[in-house]
This record gives C-alpha cells, sequence and structure tokens, in this order.
C-alpha cells in the first residue's frame, strides 16, 4: 500500500495504490498552486475513498522535482512528516520521470521528451526512449542543444511548445492535457518498493535542478 504525491507543477495530485494497482486519485490544476491548502486534504480524501486506515500505509513516494521551489517544498515536508509519523519508507522519484511513465502508457516505440518551463529559452529537460535514457534531468537552453531523434517524438510538459521550435520535427506529438500527476509514480514507486530500492529519510531533498533566483528588492 503505497501513498503517492506529486507536487512540483501547479497540479497538487495524490494517489493510493496496492501492489502497483490504483486505489484512488485527487487531483486539482490551478494557476494559484494550491498545494498548502489541498494536499492534506488530498490525501485524506483518497484514504476514505480506498478504506484504508493511515497506519495501513507501507510507504510513501513524493515528487522530486524539478519544478516549483515552493510546491517541493510544501510535498517533500509532508511526505517526510508522514513517513517519520508512521515510519515507513520514503520513495523520490523525478517529476518528468513520472511524467514519462504516463507518456508510455499512450504511446509505444516512441522518444518521450519531457520538458517543464524555466526562463527564457531554457527547460528542464528528460529524454527517453521505450528502452534507454538518454537525457536525465537537467537544465538545458535549447540554442545550444542538438536533438538528435531516430523515431517518433512524442512532447510532454508545459514547455512542449518551446521545444518544438527548436527540434526540427513537424510529425512530433503534442500531448497538452497529459499533465504530471501522481498517477505517474505508481509503477515507479512499486518497481522501487519490490527492489528495496528507496531513500534515506534524513538526506532526501528536493531536485531544485539549479539554485533558485531570488529578484533583488529595488532600493
Amino acid at each position: 500500500m503505497i501513498l503517492h504525491l506529486e507536487t512540483s507543477t501547479q497540479t497538487c495530485s495524490v494517489a493510493l495504490s496496492q501492489t502497483g494497482k490504483l486505489l484512488a486519485l485527487e487531483e486539482s490544476n490551478s494557476e494559484q498552486y494550491l498545494h498548502g491548502e489541498k494536499l492534506t486534504i488530498f490525501i485524506q480524501k483518497v484514504l476514505d475513498s480506498g478504506g484504508v486506515l493511515p497506519q495501513q500505509i507501507q510507504a510513501i513516494s513524493i515528487s522530486m522535482g524539478p519544478g516549483s521551489y515552493t510546491g517541493l517544498r510544501i510535498g517533500m515536508a509532508t511526505a517526510k512528516g508522514l513517513s517519520l509519523g508512521l515510519n515507513i519508507p520514503i520513495i523520490g522519484i523525478s517529476s518528468l520521470h513520472s511524467l514519462v511513465s504516463l507518456g508510455k502508457k499512450k504511446h509505444a516505440n516512441a522518444t518521450f521528451i519531457a520538458a517543464f518551463e524555466a526562463r527564457n529559452t531554457e527547460v528542464f529537460m528528460r529524454i527517453e526512449t521505450d528502452k534507454a535514457l538518454l537525457l536525465e534531468d537537467q537544465p538545458i537552453d535549447l540554442v545550444d542543444y542538438s536533438f538528435h531523434p531516430n523515431h517518433k517524438v512524442v512532447l510532454l510538459g508545459n514547455a512542449q511548445n518551446k521545444v518544438f521550435d527548436f527540434l526540427g520535427d513537424p510529425t512530433a506529438i503534442f500531448e497538452p492535457n497529459l499533465l504530471p500527476s501522481a498517477l505517474g509514480q505508481v509503477d515507479l514507486a512499486w518497481q522501487r518498493m519490490s527492489q528495496g530500492k528507496v531513500d534515506d529519510l534524513n538526506t532526501l531533498a528536493p531536485n531544485y535542478t539549479k539554485p533558485c533566483f531570488i529578484a533583488q528588492k529595488k532600493s
């Protein structure tokens, strides 16, 4: 029984699964970033929907980023609190990896490019095929990056239009409605749990990818 939390983007999403099978899902996509208001409510809702008590949860997975600094901190603090309070393992999962996992459920034999918005021509990007990881969660300036896809391309994430402008492949498939979701963690977390590959509670930290940019106040 695993609880999954996704808070890396404007989507606040919570799922509950058992042996890799989804039991319940609650999520909201809002530009107001309602993680602080919705996250604990969604946790209670999925537990109630699944007829599960907190003491029955055996592990928790949490989105690691890249993404919103505030969202990542809220999610990580909540996940760590539950892990410590319930004395259960915690599993950190790349937000881009879980998005690719959702993409693979819809498309086969493809190159998946998942990208989140950064500043200007920059994105946070991950590239996978069905069998190989080609680029792992890196801040990329698209002006300096060369794409070499050798079969159909599926674009994921809120920076997919920006990536398309630099890709040079007019046949690329857009997935604008496939948003980051705790659902994407279900298979990945179950695989990790089955293999005993959990994270250390004390050292697990969000992947901000690069330091937070803080604007200086005008004097």
